[in-house]
């Protein structure tokens, strides 16, 4: 199953695939991307008024503490009532790190002694009208790079009033939107305390280590202060420590060594491909072996070695880049046969020897962080509770905010203390197992020790479990699998799930030819398929795509198999393969995935707000970091009254598109798949959608919420549930920290897992909270954030708090809570799967 609950999929990813469900038929596949985009046109309008939920009262229940936040509050008494918001245009187009000294190098020439607040981009704001203007600006950047003739010009575009930065709080109008404008200035505005900073990237200030950390791959951590001005009881400062991995300064053969476990003789492969993804927009610095003259330049990626790499002179000679050296620089390279450096433009023919080159410090790109060094950055960023408000503290007391000319002429004061906000611990609701045994969490992890599964799934089919074990790791050892499978099926046995004896000469899968194993994969596992297995256990190696091939042959219907299967690390079988906890986890994937129920909520602790028929609806897209490759949509759903097990549906739309396009078919499969198996329809919907950010609240119920009202009407002639649409937000820097006298979890300081905040720091006209759900297994627990944009169910806070708090404990692949509901949590690895079906 696509996200290791009990399902039956629904997995529509492409025009030419089709995708098993999980009871093992094959199913075609009708949706494709022309049809997506159809989709749109065919949601119908409802008189729906896309209004968000207006705020009720606070939610009471629960033991009162006080915490803090993150914020740093906003004095605007002296905010100047009126800002002038220009649009700046810089030509030629250059890499952004240029614009801010271009634009500040213009205004002393053309706006002398006016303060403008400029986001690094398009947009200026000043507190007094300039007149229009466009002028020529010669600006030669300090690092020694080419002097350039710039144009820019700026061009009024808005006045703004910033007075309701003050009165929106005390505004009783139903609105969708806050005052969006005003915040945009006032968030640039605020960034002018740190704008000669070279090193801040998106929304972070970065300072230069006083010590480097190598994080490998040829970066080191640097750490930054994160902001950003949000609007809640007051307006406030969001202030966090940000960490990022930076280029580290060093000769681009010591990089190559890095990647290269220490080789700098030659490079290919895949380690090649690696360090021209490294290097691909990075400066470097050319040193001349004969004048010793040095030149910064961009790097457009490697080429081939220098002893191959041919190149036109100026009389139409072609020469190679060793060649060139040697005859008309007199300088023999020591390494021909690495690759060279394409350099400048890109239209250009610019090749210099990796040799001759080394990679400045300090290059704030604007990357995501490489995944290989993703753990060492968790490692170290990974930080108890009063480190990190330490850390917080000590960064921003070094932005001296209230010294800013720019925030002193706008009239704003910055605070330096953290907010205190009231809160409140609810209690975990009791997990019930087989037999109505029932176990407490506690600090967000139960011991399920001793415990059946509610359903095991070999109860519903009257038979054992038939297995079997392939193993695709060519450094996994028949003995480790043996020992593994002989674990696995005791503590299976200890479950209550009945698998068939573990026979190495029956259950494992002989490999004759591990070398060309993914070659052959789709033969493997057709041959497995004979055997009818209800579940099969796939080795993996820990490096390489085996993931996705596996995936793709075992579960499209285009590839006619029809194969449940579930992947482990041969590093990990080898590791811990024995060790109970892995063991545990595996058999909960096994058993929800084979149809089975590990645990439920005792309906003691269930409020009215999740009784009876209910249907609970995740939906997420994940978008790729290519704009020519499609978005990926998952939707999760209930179909059965234990609030386990879910139903998946996936599909593909066009490009960074975040509304889910088809929802309207989606749903009506979804609620006839919930009548089929209980006789009935959902009485109430509850639908949580994840990813979506505020400014795009109002495009989400003009497309989504409708969508959701007009499979309703499909259904059922009459059919009236009542609907809930809840937004779930993780992309925020709210951290909160335990003031004296709140109880603490873990060796971190953390705040305690069912910890609410509702009211001060979120916004005061709608219906939002903050739940820490999860005890953080490293470093300060983060929040999600709760919107209900859209309910007929006259939620109570309390009732809807409690349920999703509920809906935390109920992820079908640990013994511990989440940190968001298990159907968006399913719907996430819905989207990521369709992502592994549709890799190359």
């Amino acid at each position: 199953a696509a996200t290791g609950s009990a399902v039956h999929r629904d997995a529509s990813v492409a025009s030419t695939k089709s995708s098993s469900s999980g009871d093992g038929t094959l199913q075609t596949i009708e949706e494709n991307l022309g049809a997506m985009r159809i989709a749109k046109e065919k949601i119908r309008r409802t008189d729906l008024r896309p209004v968000l939920v207006r705020r009720g009262a606070h939610g009471k229940r629960g033991e009162p503490v006080s915490v803090e936040a993150n914020f740093f509050r906003l004095l605007l008494d002296k905010l100047k009532g009126t800002a002038y918001h220009y649009d700046v245009a810089i030509e030629p187009e250059r890499p952004k790190k240029f614009y801010r000294p271009v634009f500040a190098q213009f205004c002393r020439e053309n706006y002398p002694g006016a303060m403008l607040a400029f986001d690094g981009q398009k947009n200026a704001y000043t507190t007094r009208k300039l007149s229009d203007k466009k002028a020529k600006v010669v600006f030669q950047p300090d690092d020694g790079g080419k002097q350039r003739e710039y144009t820019v010009q700026v061009k009024e575009a808005a006045q703004l009033d910033l007075g309701v930065l003050k009165t929106y709080m005390k505004s009783n109008e139903e609105t969708m939107a806050k005052p969006m404008s005003a915040i945009q200035c006032l968030d640039v505005v605020l960034r002018s305390a740190y704008e000669n900073n070279p090193n801040f990237v998106r929304r972070a200030v970065y300072a230069v280590p006083r010590q480097s950390i190598d994080i490998g791959r040829g970066h080191e951590l640097w750490f930054g202060l994160f902001q950003s001005a949000l609007l809640g009881s007051r307006p406030y400062l969001n202030v966090d420590v940000s960490h990022k991995a930076f280029p580290m300064g060093a000769p681009v053969l010591k990089v190559i060594g890095d990647f290269n476990r220490g080789q700098v003789d030659q490079v290919s492969g895949w380690v090649q491909q690696e360090l021209h993804s490294f290097l691909k927009g990075m400066d470097v610095v050319y040193t001349n072996p004969t004048t010793r003259m040095a030149k910064r330049m961009r790097c457009n990626g490697l080429r081939e070695p220098a002893s191959q790499q041919m190149f036109k002179l100026e009389d139409g000679t072609r020469l190679s880049v060793a060649d060139y050296f040697a005859r008309k620089l007199n300088f023999r390279l020591r390494y021909p046969n690495l690759p060279v450096l394409h350099v400048g433009s890109t239209v250009r023919s610019v090749y210099v020897p990796a040799e001759l080159c080394d990679i400045p410090a300090g290059q704030a790109l604007n990357k995501n962080n490489p995944e290989e060094c993703t753990r060492d950055i968790i490692r170290y960023a990974a930080t108890s509770a009063p480190e990190r408000k330490r850390k917080i503290l000590d960064l921003a007391s070094q932005i001296q905010y209230n010294k800013c000319p720019t925030l002193l002429d706008f009239g704003i004061t910055v605070g330096n203390e953290f907010e205190k906000v009231p809160a409140r611990i609810i209690d975990a609701p009791p997990i019930e197992y087989a037999r109505g045994e029932k176990i407490p969490p506690q600090r967000g992890v139960w011991r399920a020790e001793g415990k059946n599964f509610i359903v095991p799934s070999t109860e519903l089919s009257k038979r054992p479990l038939r297995w079997r074990i392939l193993n695709l790791d060519s450094y996994t050892n028949e003995a480790t699998v043996k020992k593994f499978g002989e674990m696995l099926q005791s503590q299976a046995m200890r479950c209550n799930v009945q698998m068939e004896p573990f026979d190495m000469a029956k259950t494992y899968v002989l490999v004759r030819d591990m070398r060309n194993c993914l070659r052959d994969i789709g033969t493997l596992l057709q041959n497995i398929k004979r055997e009818e297995p209800a579940v099969t256990i796939v080795v993996l190696p820990s490096r390489g795509d085996a993931y996705a091939k596996v995936k793709q042959k075992a579960e499209l219907a285009s590839e006619r198999i029809g194969l449940l299967t579930q992947c482990v690390k041969g590093m990990t079988v080898a590791k811990k393969g024995t060790d109970m906890s892995t063991l545990n986890n595996i058999m909960l994937k096994i058993n929800a995935k084979t149809n089975g129920t590990n645990h439920c909520i005792s309906q003691v602790a269930v409020p009215p707000l999740g009784r009876g028929k209910v249907m609970y609806i995740g939906a997420d897209v994940t978008h790729p970091l290519s704009e020519n490759e499609p978005s990926v949509v998952g939707v999760a759903a209930l179909y059965d009254l234990t609030g386990f097990r879910y139903n998946c549906s996936v599909r593909l739309q066009g490009a960074r598109d975040e509304m889910i396009r088809d929802l309207e078919n989606i749903v009506q499969r979804q609620l006839l798949l919930y009548k089929q198996y209980n006789g009935a329809l959902p009485e109430r919907i509850m639908y949580y959608r994840d990813g979506v950010s505020d400014g795009q609240f109002a495009e989400i119920l003009t497309i989504e919420l409708q969508a959701l009202h007009a499979a309703i009407a499909r259904v059922e002639p009459g059919y009236k549930p009542a609907v809930t649409f809840i937004v779930v937000q993780k992309r925020h820097h709210t951290r909160f920290f335990p003031q004296p006298g709140c109880p603490t979890e873990g060796k971190n300081g953390n705040v305690p897992p069912g910890t609410i905040v509702d009211s001060e720091i979120t916004t005061p006209d709608r219906y939002e909270f903050y739940l820490v759900s999860h005890a953080a297994v490293q470093g300060v627990a983060k929040p999600t954030k709760y919107v209900v944009l859209y309910d007929d169910s006259n939620c109570h806070p309390d009732s809807l708090q409690a349920l999703t708090y509920n809906l935390c404990h109920l992820f079908a692949r640990c013994n511990r809570a989440v940190s968001y509901p298990a159907p968006t949590y399913y719907a996430h690895l819905a989207a990521y799967r369709g992502r592994v079906y549709i890799k190359e």
